[in-house]
């Protein structure tokens, strides 16, 4: 006997309501018959992920253009998506050069880096750099979701002050800008994202809530489970076991940031002189992640912008065995001990970044994976730490054209014309952005 979820389609957007809490469902089937009735097509997800002090290019850049039959040292943990992904060298930031400003590759770098623009040099307040792709696209499409986009990052960083060269902090911590002088603060804290998305917002913008939320409210679910209990009776066989597994993975979310919180409270002071966040990173890393495919899958947000550093972070990797600050090594001056600590802070960052794809490809999405409908640019502002360059930079595209190779392009082709593709690949009309000189032919 079919069930009346089976006769009937059941809304996208439909949630599960309890007592103040309000928790997103995934994509079920009961959900797929709904979208040809609408004319609605698929959602297309969009992330930009920064990588500071760029990367161990001999170890990142593949001996030879087109199919990759062997992936260098640093992008072998991406092998089991490696159809999705496009290798691409040879792309420039011209925004992050110096134009005459002297020093601070760094900032400019994040500055310049979703902008393509090249940054005022500032300490003040007349900040200027230009929209960034992320909120051009936000601007487009935002509307569609609960969040316009989700702006996350690692590392927490000032506002206002100087933090490179004569640079403004803003600049180094922000790469996500919606006009050229209004960077958008980002989030670091995952129990923060968390409650944001799956709790109340204002309570979590305070610490003080948070602290009482934590040490009083029970899981954000548990107000809900009544009826989810009672939307499980209503649904096939197929969509039971995904709810079920989905509100399974959602609660164990919340323990693992419950824990990390707790982590975080008895861990003892860093050294002042590193960039180093309370608790484990690796733990927090992974915890991002999962917060970024929970909010593609509940279409919490289609646009989001993570940054695994801020420019310039000095981060010590100790876990790693790799006690020495970030920035410190990437200037290596060849020194083989420096160059073995970056090689394996660029193995971890593709690592947890390999994992996270596979995430999304484990994820249904109607017909398809989460993966199958999320566009993906992973890369640095700068290539090479040491020389501080911004041409030939570490670029992974995933998800914007056909997938499995090495493209190579001519020397000095614009970031810019990659982002085009992309805006094209989420419907946008743009024709061009930033510094762009066309769309990059991707396949």
């Amino acid at each position: 006997m079919k069930s009346t979820f089976q006769n009937r389609c059941m809304d996208r957007r439909t949630v599960l309501r309890g007592f103040g809490a309000c928790v997103s469902l995934p994509f079920l089937d009961a959900m797929e018959r709904a979208v040809p009735l609408r004319g609605a097509a698929a959602p297309r997800r969009t992330l930009f992920v920064f990588a500071p002090n760029g990367k161990k290019m001999d170890e990142w850049r593949p001996k030879s253009e087109g199919a990759l039959k062997q992936l260098p040292h640093l992008l072998e943990p991406l092998a089991p998506v490696l159809d999705h992904i496009a290798v691409i060298s040879g792309l420039a930031l011209d925004g992050g050069r110096a134009h005459g400003d002297g020093p601070g590759d760094h900032a400019r770098a994040a500055a310049s880096f979703l902008t393509c623009a090249h940054p005022r040099k500032t300490g003040g307040a007349d900040l200027e750099v230009g929209v960034s792709v992320d909120q051009l696209l936000a601007s487009e499409i935002g509307a569609s979701t609960r969040f316009p986009s989700l702006e996350l990052g690692m590392e927490r960083g000032a506002a206002a002050g100087i933090c490179d060269s004569g640079y403004s902090c803003a600049y180094s911590n922000n790469v996500s800008w919606r006009s050229k002088d209004t960077p958008v603060a980002k989030e670091t804290e995952p129990r923060a994202v968390f409650a944001r998305m799956f709790g109340d917002p204002e309570a979590a913008m305070d610490q003080r809530a948070r602290a009482a939320l934590l040490a009083s409210r029970r899981s954000v679910l548990d107000a809900s489970l009544a009826e989810a209990k009672s939307l499980a009776r209503q649904l096939g066989g197929r969509d039971r076991a995904k709810l079920s597994a989905y509100l399974d993975s959602v609660r164990e979310l919340e323990r693992r940031i419950e824990r990390e919180q707790q982590s975080q409270q008895d861990a003892p002071q860093a050294p002042k002189h590193v960039f180093a966040e309370r608790g484990d990173f690796a733990a927090r890393l992974e915890a991002m992640y999962e917060l970024l495919a929970l909010a593609f899958e509940t279409d919490q947000t289609r646009v989001a912008t993570f940054m695994l550093g801020n420019a310039g972070s000095n981060r010590s990797y100790r876990f790693l065995s790799v006690p020495e600050g970030h920035h410190d090594l990437s200037h290596h001056g060849n020194d083989p001990h420096k160059l073995a600590g970056i090689r394996a802070i660029n193995r971890f960052h593709i690592e947890r970044f390999a994992a996270f794809l596979q995430r999304l490809q484990s994820t249904k999405s109607g017909s398809a994976t989460l993966l199958d409908e999320t566009a993906v640019v992973y890369a640095s502002g700068i290539s090479d730490g040491d020389r501080h360059n911004h041409d030939d930079l570490p670029v992974l595209a995933v998800g914007v054209g056909r997938g499995g190779r090495h493209l190579v392009c001519d020397k000095e082709t614009p970031m810019a014309n990659l982002f085009v593709s992309v805006l094209r690949r989420a419907g946008s009309q743009q024709e061009r952005f930033g510094d762009s000189t066309g769309a990059l032919d991707l396949g």
